[in-house]
């Protein structure tokens, strides 16, 4: 069962703050002259750094297997199920109930100023209103600038008043995200995918789609490269988070096939000839011989 992913803006923030998964241990150090397959689920790097993880590698081309199951209670993020696969030449990744902020727009407080605006808005006609440029307080995200309204994803005014009124229950969902390769082939899978309670399309089959970029972070979808070594690596999705933090979703490896162990041959073994036994040599073959008898009678 394959789907697809994106992301957004604020999900980078939020996913710097992961809390590893558990039942699961870091990566381990890979040769670079020639790397083995492999997956891991999340990673990062910058102010908050996060191992691969869970994270599978196969080294001598057995299938390898590692999950993790539903992650500890944290503010941040929430994982049913992950879980990362490598073998011969073929890696992939699957994750599942994935729900990145939750309830962390309902923290926010919103300026006296925008409550009054919002309060005073017409039922219709509004919809042409500009967005007005108030700060937002801190979220506490590492790495994250000084926001204000105008760096929120929406158009005008009355969207503005509906995110930060009624805020929807995280700032990214995702019913399920795959990623797979097999050779120097793969893509990716995404479910069901909502931001800030909106359900976004995200262009999975087009490899290395950028969604649009915006004051928060610079999105990849899709990302492959084929290394030097002949490996393939595929990853879901790369979150640039202001310049301060470099996430990875998903990403899958594959390696070039494992060399099959050739067979040592065996010396030939000498059978020494069997022992003679002394035999008496075959009497020869009588030869007849002609007389003539005498008559008698």
């Amino acid at each position: 069962m394959r789907r697809q992913l994106a992301p957004t803006a604020l999900t980078a923030a939020a996913v710097a703050g992961v809390v590893t998964f558990s039942l699961v241990a870091s990566a381990p150090v890979g040769n670079a002259a020639a790397r083995p397959s492999s997956a891991y689920a999340v990673s990062a790097e910058g102010q908050v750094p996060i191992a691969k993880t869970p994270y599978a590698e196969s080294l001598d081309g057995k299938r390898q297997t590692t999950s993790a199951l539903e992650l500890p209670k944290n503010p941040l993020i929430s994982v049913r199920a992950g879980t990362a696969t490598a073998g011969n030449d073929s890696a992939s990744v699957e994750l599942f109930d994935i729900v990145i902020g939750p309830d962390i727009l309902s923290q926010v407080k919103i300026p006296p100023e925008l409550k009054q605006q919002c309060a005073s808005l017409p039922k219709t006609g509004a919809s042409d209103l500009p967005l007005p440029d108030l700060a937002l307080p801190d979220l506490g995200l590492p790495g994250l600038p000084a926001l204000s309204t105008k760096d929120l994803p929406v158009k005008n005014l009355p969207d503005l008043c509906n995110l930060l009124l009624t805020p929807p229950k995280s700032l990214l969902a995702i019913d399920s995200l795959n990623v797979w390769c097999s050779g120097d082939t793969g893509g990716i899978d995404v479910g069901s995918l909502t931001l800030l309670g909106q359900t976004v399309k995200v262009p999975t089959t087009k490899q290395g789609a950028s969604l649009p970029s915006n004051p928060l972070a610079s999105i990849k979808v899709n990302s492959q490269a084929k290394h030097a070594d002949g490996a393939f690596t595929v990853t879901g999705l790369s979150i640039n988070l202001a310049g301060a933090e470099t996430i990875n979703l998903a990403s899958a490896t594959c390696a070039k096939p494992a060399a099959k162990p050739k067979p040592t041959p065996k010396p030939p073994v000498d059978h020494p000839a069997p022992p003679q036994v002394n035999t008496p040599p075959a009497a020869p073959v009588p030869t007849p011989v002609k007389t003539h008898q005498a008559v008698t009678g």
